[in-house]
C-alpha cells in the first residue's frame, strides 16, 4: 500500500508541476555537499517541519509567502529547492514564486519519498 501511495504521489507531483524542474533525492544529497548548495524550502506547517525535515531546510509554509517575502527576497539570486508532503502545497508555492522571478527546483517525490527511502531527517 505504501508503494502505491508513493507512486501516486510521484505521478501527481510530476503531472501537476511540470513547469518547475525536478531534482532527485540523490542529486539534492550530492548538492548539499558542494560549495554551491541550493537553498531548501519546506513549505509544510511548522508542526510537520518539526516532526522531520531535510537537513538545512528553511520552513516557510505555503500560505505565508507574503509574510516571509523579505526572507525570500534575500534568496532571490539562489536556486531554491521546494518540497512539501506530497507536492500540492509545493506546487502552489512554486507557482507564486515563479511569477515573481525566482529560480526553483521541485524535490522529486517530496517528503513522502524522502522519508520512504529513509534519507536523513532532522527532528526537533
Amino acid at each position: 500500500m505504501k508503494y502505491i501511495l508513493l507512486i501516486a504521489s510521484l505521478l501527481f507531483s510530476v503531472a501537476c508541476f511540470a513547469n518547475t524542474p525536478v531534482i532527485t533525492q540523490q542529486q539534492l544529497l550530492e548538492n548539499q555537499m558542494s560549495d554551491n548548495a541550493y537553498t531548501i524550502i519546506d513549505v509544510r506547517s511548522i508542526e510537520e517541519f518539526n516532526d522531520g525535515h531535510v537537513k538545512g531546510a528553511l520552513n516557510i509554509p505555503h500560505n505565508q509567502i507574503e509574510e516571509n517575502m523579505s526572507v525570500l527576497e534575500e534568496l532571490k539570486d539562489k536556486t531554491l529547492v521546494v518540497y512539501c508532503r506530497s507536492g500540492r502545497r509545493a506546487g502552489l508555492f512554486e507557482k507564486a514564486l515563479t511569477e515573481k522571478g525566482f529560480k526553483l527546483k521541485h524535490l522529486e517525490g517530496d517528503y513522502l519519498a524522502w522519508n520512504e527511502k529513509q534519507l536523513p531527517l532532522i527532528k526537533k
